[in-house]
């Protein structure tokens, strides 16, 4: 540092004789008489004190107001600088100041003096300025304007952090940023930190913006592709992506509604349908719902100009002729059934017998089911008045009422109380592809259903490791008043005690419900299971019609052993199973296969051999 100090000069002096044109010796005397004045300079070398020039002259200075002072920086006269005092400036800041007067003594002589140069005025910091230019607003941009004129400013060791509500923006230490919407709602301000060009180390903060506006809405636009990004066919079997496009962009949950006309396809809330037969001469449509990322709620809309034709798309989905329902139909050649059961032999047998009730098992039939449950003597019958082909069928019915009377604890109802099912045998591994077939028949008046209400008659369930409950099923297939639905969830974990697993999705097979009563309904079921990744898929076709194509998704848990079929009811819940009325349905050609050159026609009823083993 340099230190403060008081610099007094030295006088130089040159003289001029004023007045008469005397001789010589006159002149000489009148040299003699005159006597040499003195300049010095008071007060502090730094920067914004103020210096004083101090005349004094033996010969008196009666007229000092006539003084004429010029101070100079480094020898250089200062424009202006023409008063006895002086404030030093900054840019004396590192200069050496001295003073020069002119003036008339009260004997008439002239008189120009000059004061030696100071020591040099004390370097010193002077802050710079920083200041924020632009508009506080989400998508803008916001510079910081640096100066420092007084001590100059050394670019390259300048360094930024910026504030919203005066917390670290991460990431962002450049002159000009732009303002995001975590920022929106926040005052910002910047700290600059550099070095000057008199090696001072300085910390500028500037003042805060206004509180960031967020950006304007921006109407998002929704498009329909396929699942390969191009324009759809509008044909039965295509797969549809609906995508939106926002500006402001799509973070949150988006809610999709699917439509069909102008009739809402239930149970659709995703981003993807796979046009049904059910779709055929109509319109789709898709509406989505959601609050952008700047928390505009948006509601837009996107509807087909053409209407869904019959012709399906290649080679999905593939509709196939119904089987015979007459005896003589030529059997075709078929891989080895996992599970087979055209109740052909007026019974059943399973690998395990448990329960109360076994109605209809026969120890000589072949172990074609795992095991059985059934809640009541009459929930088995083997039916000869309704098949779907050869001689018997399986009548399975439940009671209502008093439903848990049955088995176990009469106040209580289980499991058990439930059921009129059969059980098949589980699939190879948890990531198999495998086909399921069989065919139902819902007779109109023994089941009728009331809103709400939704019985299962086919899933695929999970088989639990040891110390796991028993869970949701990964495959459900149900019925309400309004058509078919399809159920189905994952779990990746190999081991876990939740009954409902990592996740679960539903859809709907529309369907009028009277028109698959009081016939046989040929269903066929392909899926491929996996619970790890979103590689998995559902495809069902009834009476040979393709009604859905789930691709992409997670199916299936983490267990020791495969998924295993289940057929019959199953009245899930306090609705189902406190219903009015009992239940009862009808089923043949169970037919379950797994390997890598099956098809449709492997497990599709219809195709039974009807020789008896």
């Amino acid at each position: 540092m340099y230190k403060t100090i008081f610099t007094v000069s030295v006088l130089t002096l040159a003289l001029a004789a004023c007045g008469g044109n005397g001789s010589n010796k006159q002149d000489e005397e009148t040299q003699l008489n005159n006597q040499q004045g003195s300049l010095s300079i008071s007060g502090e070398a730094k920067y914004g004190a103020t210096l004083n020039a101090i005349v004094s002259d033996p010969d008196g200075l009666s007229n000092s107001e006539n003084i004429k002072y010029q101070w100079k920086r480094d020898s250089i006269n200062i424009a202006g600088a023409n008063s006895k005092s002086y404030q030093i400036q900054k840019e004396d800041i590192n200069t050496l100041v001295s003073v020069s007067v002119n003036y008339v003594d009260d004997k008439g002589f002239n008189a120009s003096l000059n004061t030696v140069q100071t020591t040099k005025v004390l370097l010193v910091n002077l802050p710079g300025l920083v200041t924020l230019q632009g508009s506080a607003k989400q998508g803008q941009m916001l510079e910081a304007n640096l100066s420092d004129d007084n001590n100059g400013l050394d670019e390259s060791s300048v360094s930024l952090v910026w504030y919203a509500d005066s917390k670290i923006i991460p990431n962002k230490d450049s002159k000009i940023i732009k303002l995001e919407r975590d920022q929106v709602g926040k005052k910002v301000s910047v700290e600059v930190s550099y070095v000057d060009g008199h090696g001072y180390y300085e910390t500028l903060v500037s003042d805060e913006t206004a509180a960031v506006e967020k950006i304007d809405n921006s109407q998002g636009v929704l498009s329909v592709t396929d699942d390969a990004g191009n324009n759809p066919s509008w044909k039965v079997g295509t797969s549809l992506q609906a995508n939106i496009s926002d500006l402001n962009q799509v973070l949150a949950e988006v809610d999709y509604y699917w439509y069909r006309n102008d009739d809402l396809i239930f149970e659709n809330n995703q981003s993807t349908y796979t046009i049904l037969a059910a779709d055929i001469d109509k319109k789709i449509s898709v509406k989505a719902e959601y609050v952008d990322a700047d928390g505009y709620s948006e509601s837009v809309f996107y509807q087909s100009s053409q209407n869904v034709s019959s012709d399906p798309s290649e080679p999905n989905p593939q509709n196939y002729p119904v089987g015979d329902k007459l005896i003589g139909n030529n059997p075709i050649d078929r891989v080895e059934a996992i599970s087979e059961e055209s109740f052909e032999h007026g019974g059943w047998n399973a690998g395990t017998i448990n329960g109360n009730y076994n109605p209809g098992h026969d120890a000589s039939i072949p172990k074609q089911f795992r095991f059985t449950q059934f809640q009541n003597p009459d929930s088995f019958k083997a039916e000869t008045n309704v098949t779907r082909l050869g001689d018997y069928s399986a009548k399975l019915y439940w009671q209502h009422g008093d439903p848990g009377k049955w088995n176990d604890d009469p106040n209580k109802i289980d499991n058990v109380d439930r059921k009129a099912m059969l059980h098949g045998r589980n699939a190879k591994t948890i990531t198999s592809t495998f086909w399921h077939g069989f065919s139902v028949y819902f007779p109109s008046d023994e089941i009728q259903l009331k809103d709400g209400e939704n019985p299962l008659f086919f899933q695929l369930h999970g088989a639990p490791d040891s110390g796991e409950p028993g869970r949701q099923p990964p495959l459900a297939l149900t019925m309400q008043t309004d058509g078919f639905y399809v159920g189905y969830g994952w779990d990746s974990r190999k081991f876990n005690t939740s009954t409902s697993g990592e996740g679960r999705d539903k859809f709907q097979i529309p369907v009028n419900l009277a028109e698959y009563q009081d016939r046989w309904v040929d269903f066929v079921i392909q899926v491929r299971a996996n619970p790890f990744e979103e590689k998995g898929f559902i495809k069902i076709w009834i009476d040979g019609k393709q009604m859905a194509d789930r691709t992409n998704i997670q199916i299936g848990y983490n267990d020791d052993k495969g998924l295993y079929p289940s057929w019959g009811w199953y009245f899930t819940g306090t609705i189902n199973v406190n219903r009015d009325t009992d239940g009862t349905m009808y089923l043949d050609e169970i037919r379950h296969v797994e390997a890598d050159d099956a098809s449709y026609y492997d497990v599709a009823p219809g195709y039974f051999s009807l020789i008896k083993e």
